[in-house]
């Protein structure tokens, strides 16, 4: 491991920590600013999440007027390998490969 410490173990590593704590202390004008931006932030997003919950209860009325369809059984993946399951069964499964080790 090359670099700094060049093998030697760190006896304090909150340092190391700390390199990233660089922020700088808002002044009272820009924090206020910042407050205000988040309020303005979360104005839209609850009058969006309105809009948004609205859109659904009228999607919701067309929906239960139209009928659902469920599919029920084994998909098309589960009914290939049945296929391929016997096909082995009905081709393989019953040779006598006795003969194959001469």
């Amino acid at each position: 491991m090359k670099g700094r410490f060049k093998g030697k173990v760190p006896t304090d590593i909150a340092k190391f920590y700390d390199r990233n704590n660089l922020e700088t202390p808002l002044s009272p004008a820009d924090e206020a600013a910042r407050a205000a931006a988040d309020e303005a932030e979360k104005g839209k997003k609850k009058d969006k999440k309105a809009k948004d919950k609205k859109k659904k209860v009228k999607g919701k009325k067309k929906d239960d007027d139209s009928k659902n369809i469920y599919k029920i059984g084994p998909t098309e993946v589960v009914l290939k390998f049945d296929e391929f399951y016997k096909t082995y069964n009905a081709d393989w499964h019953n040779r006598d490969e006795t003969k194959n080790l001469e």
